[in-house]
C-alpha cells in the first residue's frame, strides 16, 4: 500500500523506501524547481529513503535551470548513498537530456515501476 499526498503542482508518493515526486506541470518553472529542490533536500536527510524518483511524464519542456537541479539532486543523493532516477520522459524531453549528454550521467527509466525494479 502506498501513501500519497499532493502538493500542488508536485504529488509525492512513498513506496517502501522510495520517494516518488510526480511533476504536474507542462513546464518546470521557478516555483516547481524550488519545491522539488526542497523535497529532495528533505529526502537526503531522511534515512528511511533509499531511492528518489522524479516522474516527468506530464512535463513537456525542461529549462536549463531544471537540468542543473537534476544534476545537483543526483550528486546529493549519491553523497547520501541514495539512488536517483528520472522517469517518464517524452521524446522531446529525452532529446534535451541526450543533446546535453545528461542521459549518460543521470539514471533514466521508462516509468516508476521500471525504476523501482532497477
Amino acid at each position: 500500500m502506498s501513501d500519497v499526498s499532493t502538493l500542488q503542482p508536485i504529488a509525492l508518493e512513498r513506496r517502501d523506501k522510495a520517494l516518488i515526486a510526480t511533476i504536474n506541470a507542462k513546464m518546470l518553472d521557478e516555483k516547481e524547481l524550488r519545491m522539488l529542490g526542497s523535497i529532495c533536500d528533505e529526502a537526503a536527510a531522511d534515512t528511511s529513503i533509499a531511492h528518489v524518483i522524479v516522474n516527468l511524464e506530464r512535463v513537456q519542456i525542461v529549462p536549463s535551470l531544471a537540468l542543473g537541479l537534476f544534476v545537483r539532486i543526483a550528486q546529493q543523493c549519491g553523497e547520501h548513498s541514495r539512488a536517483f532516477t528520472l522517469v517518464g520522459l517524452n521524446p522531446r524531453v529525452f532529446t534535451t537530456f541526450s543533446v546535453t549528454k545528461l542521459d549518460r550521467i543521470l539514471s533514466i527509466a521508462d516509468n516508476v515501476d521500471a525504476a523501482l525494479r532497477g
